[in-house]
């Protein structure tokens, strides 16, 4: 009785192991497919972010260019400047060279004038 009962229980058991596991292979074939689609759909919102993304960036670049000319024009301007200033500078030494030594003779031709008139 017993060699009769053990070969139908383990053809039950297998036949319900095999359809329990075949459940579970749908199930997890499904769970599959919809992780597939949400990751389409996840990459198609990435790549809608991106486009979002770069038109705003060259919105933004387009916006700051004139900034970048300005302060280039400021930059190269302040450089003029300084340039100048040491070009008049250079001139205007000159010119106090001249200035000293004009203020030299003067002095000097005081000083004479003192001395004669000292020995007067």
């Amino acid at each position: 009785m017993i060699n009769e009962i053990l070969p139908i229980v383990l053809v039950v058991c297998l036949v319900v192991l095999t359809i329990v596991l075949v459940v579970v292979a749908i199930n997890l074939i499904g769970v599959l497919v919809k992780a597939k689609n949400i990751l389409n759909k996840a990459d198609v919102a990435v790549d809608k972010a991106n486009l979002v993304i770069d038109s705003t960036q060259e919105k933004i670049v387009g916006i700051l260019n004139p900034f970048h000319s300005l302060s280039a024009f400021v930059t190269n301007f302040t450089a003029g400047l300084k340039v100048a200033e040491g070009f008049m500078s250079f001139v205007n030494k000159d010119k106090n060279k001249d200035a000293v030594k004009d203020k030299e003779d003067i002095e000097d031709e005081d000083e004479d004038k003192l001395d004669e008139k000292n020995r007067k």
